[in-house]
């Protein structure tokens, strides 16, 4: 389906996502502030989890749960509604970015919330705050401080959403221009539009990144409360049922899907995904793009990082190494659809991408996590260098042997970390190696996609839970080995 630019331009479909996330996510983070209970730590760490998880893992719950045959659709005619839900279009659309993106909501406004000053609470409990004032003084203020930083973020990342819309569908009226440009090369082969709709893409997120860092400026970063908050608002009838609701909604939200994939997939339907051969190719392939882009990314950051700590320290040219640090942020401005489109077209010419498409999704993907990495490795490596660094050149300690005897044993943890990161992105990737096309080769994203487009959705969940296990492995068991003999900075 062709996508034309007055569909794409207005971007509507992710402001009503961008809204629907803060709102859920503002009532959300007021209910764990509220209140304490056995299990909110876990509650909390679940509201990060899901924001890792896989676009097209996300989209096989929703089907699972809200789709024709799904859980919901067969509530309603068993009560004898006999009217269908339907998931596809902009409500499955609206459904999958408010799962994914009113968690990341959540957990930026509970952080603002917690950074309330505890003096603040105990002043409005000795002037008999009712729950409404304590709202307007004290809750507001904090919600709206890191309001148009977090709303920016997930328009942003809305905008350039692909595994959801193809996936869900929706047509021209809700499409982002990752699609528009997936179709006018794949589909198409109109070049210069799809160069056209990239560059409108680039210059659209270098706005929006532009107003989040210095439009509206950032949020101060306060120390969170080691204890729990003594807000004197949680005793009100009205809060409790309020909290009461936003929990039960956020259960229903992020629980339900998952819950219904796990659930709906009977054994039989792991037993025929794991003995189709298909599925240990895209295993294979999906390692064979994971690993090589997490090690090149890490690489990079890690050069980079110590070039940083190198102009700092030793030349000392903080302007150098600040300019130095923020090159890989441009590549947070730079969308990943829009920088494999750039390779796609610069390539046709010289060779068929589908011919070198593993190697390119890896690069791709390696460029992508570049910021993510250089974010986890970077602070270690400069702290690092500023303790150990000058003793080390003292005792003539230098190159391989510095390496191997003062930074290793201190940095292990963190390149670990970063490189589990990368890897983990990188299996759940689908976007990039759907754009190049893989040829023979496969990935355990476009496995997925694949049943979902033939209508197996059973195969699908089976397929996209073994999907996640994967990722839950090579994530712990890397981060493990790296932690295993680590020295914290």
């Amino acid at each position: 389906m062709r996508c034309c630019f007055l569909s794409v331009l207005p971007f509507w479909q992710a402001s009503l996502s961008t809204v629907l996330s803060l709102g859920l996510g503002a009532l959300f983070a007021l209910a764990l502030a509220r209140r304490q209970f056995a299990l909110r730590g876990l509650v909390v760490s679940a509201l990060g989890a899901v924001f890792v998880l896989p676009s097209i893992v996300a989209v096989v719950s929703i089907l699972t749960l809200y789709g024709r045959a799904g859980f919901a659709n067969t509530l309603l005619h068993k009560i004898g509604i006999e009217r269908t839900f339907s998931v596809y279009g902009l409500t499955g659309i609206l459904l999958a970015h408010v799962f994914f993106n009113a968690p990341l909501a959540a957990r930026i406004f509970l952080n603002a919330l917690s950074s309330v000053p505890q003096a603040h609470w105990r002043l409005a409990r000795s002037l008999g705050f009712s729950p409404l004032q304590v709202f307007r003084l004290l809750d507001w203020p904090a919600l709206r401080q890191s309001g148009a930083s977090a709303a920016s973020l997930i328009f942003i990342l809305c905008a350039t959403s692909f595994a959801i819309v193809l996936a869900l569908g929706g047509g021209p009226q809700s499409a982002t221009l990752e699609v528009a440009i997936y179709e006018s090369l794949r589909f198409d082969f109109d070049l210069p539009r799809a160069a056209t709709l990239a560059f409108l893409q680039t210059a659209t997120i270098l706005v929006f990144f532009l107003a989040m860092e210095f439009g509206f400026g950032r949020a101060e970063q306060a120390e969170g409360h080691a204890g729990a908050i003594e807000r004197n608002d949680t005793g009100s009838t009205l809060t409790c049922m309020q909290d009461a609701l936003a929990l039960a909604l956020a259960l229903l939200l992020l629980a339900g899907p998952v819950l219904g994939a796990i659930f709906s997939t009977s054994p039989g339907k792991f037993g025929f995904v794991l003995v189709d051969p298909a599925f240990r190719r895209a295993v294979w392939g999906s390692l064979a793009i994971a690993l090589p882009a997490g090690m090149v990314s890490v690489s990079l950051a890690t050069a980079i990082a110590y070039g940083v700590a190198l102009l700092k320290i030793d030349m000392r040219r903080p302007a150098s190494a600040r300019l130095l640090g923020a090159s890989a942020s441009l590549l947070l401005i730079i969308p990943p659809f829009a920088l494999a489109s750039g390779l796609f077209i610069a390539l046709r010419p010289l060779a068929d991408p589908a011919a070198v498409a593993m190697p390119l999704v890896a690069l791709v993907n390696a460029l992508t996590g570049l910021p993510i990495a250089l974010r986890i490795i970077g602070r270690p490596v400069l702290l690092n260098a500023e303790r150990h660094g000058r003793l080390a050149a003292s005792l003539g300690i230098s190159g391989l042997t510095r390496l191997r005897l003062v930074d290793a044993p201190l940095l292990r943890a963190p390149v670990g970390l970063a490189l589990a990161t990368i890897i983990a992105f990188s299996i759940g990737d689908l976007g990039v190696a759907a754009l190049f096309g893989m040829g023979e080769a496969m990935t355990l994203p476009l496995y997925v996609y694949s049943l979902l487009g033939s209508y197996h959705i059973d195969q699908g969940g089976a397929a996209a839970l073994l999907l996640c296990g994967l990722i839950l492995v090579l994530f712990l068991a890397i981060e493990r080995i790296a932690r295993g003999r680590a020295l914290h900075v």
